[in-house]
């Protein structure tokens, strides 16, 4: 099970970002300004992506989950081949809408299957595993995005890439199984799960879940900001080709990114040994740690060395990402699960997918006339530092309350 959802994950996260690759040729090719790229890498996506993943999840917590995978991997891998197909910036926009709703039926139901499968003390690392999905999409989209591009264009490309998601579509609705809820466990629940309003108030109630979801917000501003516009940082501070790029990003972003997941789930299972704030105080140490390696990164004056910088921030700011997703699993009540982490997406998506790129973008053709090149990095910069300071702040917040939500998570439910 985790394995083939794991499968989905890595497409999910390829389709969505190997846009970031193909930006320099689509810019030239549809003539748009950085604007115009930030409301497709931006909202054009996510708004869609985040306030449809609520009513799926709250599907998800009644129906199949297998079912809703299946039928999200197809849609989102066919509108990504569309998107190839696009001749404006109102096709490609249109489409991308529609990758966004298909997209927003995978992690949900993900996580909550994740759940019922894995006890407490195993699921921040199978959280972890899952985690890899955006590294390794990520990793496929910047190298193999980059070398596709390259050779035949960014329209190939995004064929290529759409194409396999509606096979392993057929191999979801067939072999994946869903387990009774609250399985890892032995809970009894509710045969009903609870409406959306009261499973939102309640879970809106707890601190931990508000500035959980807030800080995972700050650090999501930074990675999609960084994910949408550093290949266009490097070809236009720097000077470099798409596929150069495409091939340093993918070892020194999308690695790193990867051993921190799984760095981040294994040290979130040890910490957890010694109580439930220890992980969080995890959480926020490594966006600390992270903040001055963005600077070192968008000022240096050598393209190889602000390439190489990247590998640290990389690795240690993902490191939240497991901690993040098992806590909402936890002091969510269980057949409220995937409404859970439907509403932590919504809401981190709102904030960083649609403020993230497109504040750079703005600010980057604002700053244009005085700044030339360098606006663009100007513009990350503030973005990353500042966020990452934010989030620090906001997780050591969410610790204060996690001892006290989770045993009220556990406490027995009730239908409404």
């Amino acid at each position: 099970m985790l394995g083939l959802l794991l499968v989905v994950m890595i497409l999910n996260y390829a389709d969505r970002y190997v846009i970031g690759i193909l930006l320099p040729q689509i810019k030239t090719d549809l003539a748009l300004s950085d604007t115009q790229i930030g409301f497709i890498t931006g909202a054009a996506f996510t708004v869609f992506y985040a306030l449809l993943g609520v009513p799926i999840a709250s599907l998800a917590d009644r129906r199949s989950r297998r079912r809703i995978i299946a039928a999200a991997l197809a849609l989102w891998s066919l509108m990504t081949c569309l998107c190839g197909m696009a001749r404006s910036f109102v096709q490609l926009a249109i489409f991308r809408v529609l990758v966004g709703i298909g997209e927003a039926g995978c992690t949900p139901p993900s996580h909550s299957l994740i759940s019922d499968y894995f006890s407490p003390k195993e699921r921040a690392m199978a959280m972890a595993v899952l985690g890899l999905g955006s590294s390794v999409g990520v990793f496929l989209a910047f190298l193999i995005g980059g070398w596709i591009t390259d050779a035949y264009g960014w329209r190939v490309t995004l064929v290529s890439f759409g194409a396999p998601g509606v096979l392993i579509a057929l191999v979801v609705y067939f072999t994946l199984r869903d387990p009774p809820r609250g399985h890892s466990e032995g809970l009894e629940v509710a045969e009903k799960a609870p409406r959306m309003y009261p499973a939102f108030r309640s879970l809106w109630a707890k601190g931990t879940f508000r500035y959980m979801v807030l800080g995972g917000s700050m650090y999501g501003m930074v990675s999609t900001a960084l994910l949408a516009w550093l290949p266009s940082f490097y070809t236009r501070t720097h000077g470099l080709e798409v596929a150069t790029v495409g091939t340093w990003l993918a070892f020194t972003k999308a690695l790193p990114h990867a051993a921190g997941t799984l760095l981040g789930g294994l040290l979130a299972s040890r910490l957890a040994k010694y109580g439930a704030k220890p992980p969080i105080y995890l959480c926020a140490g490594v966006q600390v740690l992270a903040a001055p390696f963005y600077a070192l990164v968008l000022l240096a004056p050598d393209p190889t060395a602000a390439l190489l910088w990247l590998i640290v921030p990389a690795c240690v700011g993902v490191m939240q990402g497991p901690v993040l997703f098992a806590t909402i699993q936890g002091v969510a009540e269980v057949r409220t699960r995937a409404v859970a982490s439907a509403l932590m997406i919504l809401i981190i998506n709102l904030i960083s997918g649609v403020i993230g790129p497109q504040s750079v973008g703005v600010a980057s053709d604002f700053l244009a006339g005085s700044l030339g090149v360098d606006s663009l990095g100007v513009s990350l910069l503030v973005v990353s530092v500042v966020c990452s300071l934010g989030a620090a702040a906001l997780f050591y917040l969410a610790s204060r309350s996690v001892e006290q939500d989770l045993l009220h998570a556990r406490s027995p439910e009730r239908a409404d």
